[in-house]
């Protein structure tokens, strides 16, 4: 057994090492970006493409564009309130409204104004930590597996609307990262994201 969970840890330290690169690249094209916050359809393709698996865009551009003018106004209003805050240094007040506005935001791919075919919460999610990578933790599956998180899932194993678990997973980022100083948000989703499931409660592939 030990063995087995010694070969999927190194597994997932590979799958995490090869999603760096990705990560890298979207973070080197939003530094390059004018308005750092305006979206538009290939930030979509960069979260995709750093998320991986079969999931893709199947909506025209233009269509896109123009639902992303809602999410682009939620950003904006984050960097006007957080700008470029760390969590750990969040007063309890500064925490809650954290919580609630990235609640917000990934919840607009469940409205019929604002889905996108193939960007899902997790997805959003990843789109606010790449723009305050400091401040907002990725919503994965396997993150709230690895920090203990217990969570509802179907009969295919898929956790059952993932985006309510997102305030408590930001809680626990926060709560670890203010023990830890010394710490940074990535390091702690790599500590996460890397740990094998240990059973049918917490989030599985």
């Amino acid at each position: 057994m030990k063995k087995k969970k010694q070969k999927t840890r190194e597994a997932l330290i590979n799958q995490w090492q090869k999603a760096n690169i990705s990560y890298q690249n979207y973070l080197n094209y939003i530094g390059r970006k004018g308005k750092r916050v305006e979206l538009t359809y290939i930030d979509l393709l960069y979260v995709s493409n750093f998320k991986g698996g079969n999931a893709s865009i199947n909506e025209d551009e233009a269509s896109v564009n123009e639902k992303l003018k809602e999410y682009s106004k939620h950003l904006r209003a984050l960097d006007q309130e957080f700008g470029a805050k760390y969590l750990k240094d969040l007063s309890n007040e500064e925490l809650e409204s954290l919580k609630n506005k990235a609640l917000s935001f990934i919840k607009l791919t469940l409205s019929n104004s604002t889905s996108i075919d193939g960007f899902r919460c997790s997805y959003a999610s990843a789109l606010l930590h790449f723009h305050f990578p400091n401040l907002i933790p990725i919503l994965d599956r396997r993150v709230l597996n690895g920090i203990g998180i217990k969570v509802e899932k179907n009969k295919q194993g898929q956790v059952i609307s993932i985006e309510r678990y997102y305030p408590e997973l930001i809680t626990r980022f926060y709560n670890h990262l203010r023990d830890n100083p010394n710490k940074s948000l990535r390091e702690f989703d790599k500590e996460n994201f890397i740990k094998p499931i240990e059973n049918n409660e917490t989030a599985s592939d």
